[in-house]
């Protein structure tokens, strides 16, 4: 029986340390995000005090900094402005994909805060 005991305490430390984590991890992209800085697993790991292979095990913490990274490095690319017809239909169909993927993580992080306000009540 002490060993039973043992044991439960060990994988609620266990849980409670990897909750730690993700909500560092959390933090640490939001805070990044905010003021701009260059967001990529290396980036984040090192603020985060994580490894990159924790991160990139992480499926929604890797959808959501390749999402990121994917969007700053849009961002930094410059686009010669278009004089064709056709040009007004490419940034339509371009904001509707950016549209989709925005709500796609809107989404993820919907859930990742319902399970986060299940696991603390």
């Amino acid at each position: 029986m002490t060993r039973k005991s043992n044991t439960t305490a060990i994988i609620q430390l266990s849980k409670e340390k990897s909750e730690k984590t993700r909500i560092r991890v959390e933090k640490t992209i939001s805070e990044m995000a905010l003021k701009k800085e260059k967001i990529n697993f290396n980036s984040i790991a090192q603020k985060a005090n994580v490894s990159k292979s924790w991160l990139y095990k992480q499926k929604d913490i890797r959808t959501r900094v390749e999402t990121l990274r994917g969007m700053q490095i849009s961002e930094l690319t410059p686009r010669k402005p278009s004089k064709s017809p056709h040009s007004e239909d490419v940034l339509i169909k371009t904001l509707k994909n950016r549209i989709k993927t925005l709500e796609e993580e809107n989404k993820q992080l919907k859930d990742q805060v319902q399970k986060l306000h299940g696991k603390l009540f």
